[in-house]
């Protein structure tokens, strides 16, 4: 999945513009090889097992959630956090692989789907979890009001039919929906305490319930979020190293980098651009590069407007030189992206198949000044200034931003930078009244996995919340469907190619670069998740002393 602005467009997703803070500033892996790019070679998917157990770990979210209930805690810090203590009925690993967890699952049909509940399994207060309980959380995350319910579009019923078992029907066959059951929105809550609950579930008053290996201890809006250990965690092999976590809710990628280097807070994950040089050659702490489907991009925010000209869309594509925003932002540790799908969400078995179609947009969207020139003038664009929303704070997407409006006056459209606060950036991510007013948004996505039908579903199915411009096309929505319906990779693989020679043309994303997830720790420390893949897992259950 993907997630907020678009983080997590996706099950497990809808993102923010921390994504392009995932990257490398100054050197290779805090190597000190100055601004060599990050290879394959050089990313880390995990560091070394923890040795021992720690009293606290102080752990750094860069923004403070505006919720924390599972279903919608799509963005980096929410979703992040809310993993630590609410579990999926399936697991991810750090290479992204999806196991059994809360509960097993049987295929009986393309249409019918089994689940086993694990027996022995409590919440915190002592209750254990049923298939009543299962049933709830998946119908919740079902819900028209849940940012995750794309994951449920072919689902027909969800109902328990034996004590410890509960069965999914669907209206056509969905592949993609046993992965998903490892992302937010297999997560399971408590039934009884989240009817009770109500509208408070998440909130700093209402907490959470759920069987992870945290606890839910509080929420000081402003400040902090506090989770402690769950001793009675039924997965033995997983008891957290740490005894207590406390998220901080620092933006500021130079006092981010002061309170790591000082020891004040142990780690974070997508370090700010801005901090990243600093902390490459800190002794405090060690800097690492990690997989990451994450990417970023501008988006029309918005179906009217003068960017309904398909022609002004297409003379940005050619405007922007994503070569530089590699270089000038990211030193060279980013890849130019050319396509909504940025090859890193590619199955690793169908790229071959991926590839031919890629290329030709590549092709077709190298920078050219002049031919976005051209493209202005055949346009209906007649001088109006463009709205382009950022996030207020953010070093990378502010230097971005300058960057496309340097490059979009070069062809003689006028583009504003408006700054937005980040919750109020990071609702407009899925709620079009807080994009009132503006054209283009600065966005930033990931997937849970390599699935490419997540991001292409949250941005392109008519009623998707990432859907910004409102995208609606038939024979489009037709062959994502039918991809998802099948079971065989490459056939798959050959329908969301399809669907791309369609949609690309009319896209209103102006992709920029892939990203890595970058990671800070402190020495004191190991054990650290460092893949992209921490984002669906109890990442902190995992750190612990080094020594």
């Amino acid at each position: 999945m993907e997630l907020a602005p678009r983080a997590a467009r996706g099950l497990a997703s809808a993102a923010i513009a921390l994504l392009a803070s995932s990257t490398l500033a100054a050197c290779s892996g805090g190597n000190g090889k100055g601004s060599t790019p990050v290879g394959a070679s050089d990313l880390v998917s995990a560091l070394p097992a923890a040795k021992a157990e720690v009293g606290k770990v102080t752990w750094n979210v860069g923004g403070e959630p505006d919720t924390l209930d599972p279903r919608n805690a799509v963005n980096y810090g929410s979703g992040q956090i809310v993993r630590n203590m609410c579990e999926g009925l399936l697991k991810m690993d750090a290479a992204f692989n999806v196991t059994p967890n809360l509960a097993t699952y049987e295929q009986v049909s393309p249409t019918e789907l089994r689940l086993t509940v694990r027996d022995g399994v409590k919440f915190w207060d002592g209750k254990p979890l049923t298939a009543a309980d299962v049933v709830y959380s998946l119908r919740r995350s079902a819900a028209e009001d849940s940012v995750v319910s794309f994951g449920f579009v072919f689902v027909k019923d969800i109902e328990a039919t034996g004590d410890r078992q509960v069965t999914v029907t669907f209206s056509r066959p969905d592949s993609t929906f046993v992965q998903g059951l490892a992302t937010l929105s297999g997560v399971v809550v408590e039934k009884a305490w989240a009817e009770k609950t109500g509208d408070k579930v998440g909130t700093s008053t209402g907490g959470l319930m759920c069987t992870g290996p945290y606890k839910f201890a509080s929420w000081r809006s402003g400040s902090g979020i506090t989770m402690t250990r769950n001793d009675g965690y039924w997965d033995t092999a997983l008891k957290p190293k740490a005894k207590q976590v406390d998220f901080t809710f620092v933006s500021d990628g130079t006092a981010l980098a002061q309170a790591l280097e000082a020891g004040e807070i142990d780690g974070s994950y997508e370090v700010p651009v801005s901090a990243l040089a600093k902390l490459s050659k800190s002794k405090a702490g060690r800097l690492v590069f990690g997989p990451s489907t994450q990417s970023t991009m501008i988006a029309v925010a918005r179906p009217d407007g003068p960017l309904k000209d398909q022609k002004l869309r297409d003379a940005f594509q050619r405007a922007v030189d994503r070569a530089a925003i590699a270089k000038i932002v990211f030193n060279g540790a980013a890849q130019p992206n050319y396509t909504v799908l940025t090859p890193e969400t590619w199955p690793t078995a169908e790229r071959g198949l991926y590839q031919p179609d890629y290329d030709k947009w590549r092709s077709a969207r190298s920078y050219d000044v002049e031919a976005a020139k051209h493209l202005v003038e055949q346009s209906s664009y007649k001088g109006q200034e463009l709205v382009l929303a950022i996030q207020a704070g953010d070093e990378a997407s502010s230097r971005i931003a300058q960057l496309f409006q340097q490059q979009a006056k070069a062809i003689g459209v006028n583009v504003k930078i408006q700054s937005m606060q980040p919750l109020v950036f990071d609702q407009a991510g899925y709620d079009a009244s807080k994009r009132k007013g503006i054209d283009l948004i600065y966005d930033a996505s990931f997937n849970s996995g390599q699935n490419p039908l997540e991001p292409l579903g949250f941005d392109l199915l008519p009623g998707q919340p990432y859907n910004y411009d409102n995208y609606d096309n038939p024979q489009v929505t037709k062959l994502l469907n039918d991809a998802r319906s099948s079971f065989d990779a490459k056939q798959r693989a050959q329908l969301i190619v399809q669907a791309q020679q369609v949609y690309e043309p009319q896209t209103g994303t102006i992709s920029l670069v892939s990203t890595n997830t970058a990671t800070f720790l402190n020495n004191r420390l190991t054990g650290a998740v460092t893949s992209f893949a921490y984002w669906s897992m109890p990442q902190m259950a995992y750190i612990g002393a080094a020594k």
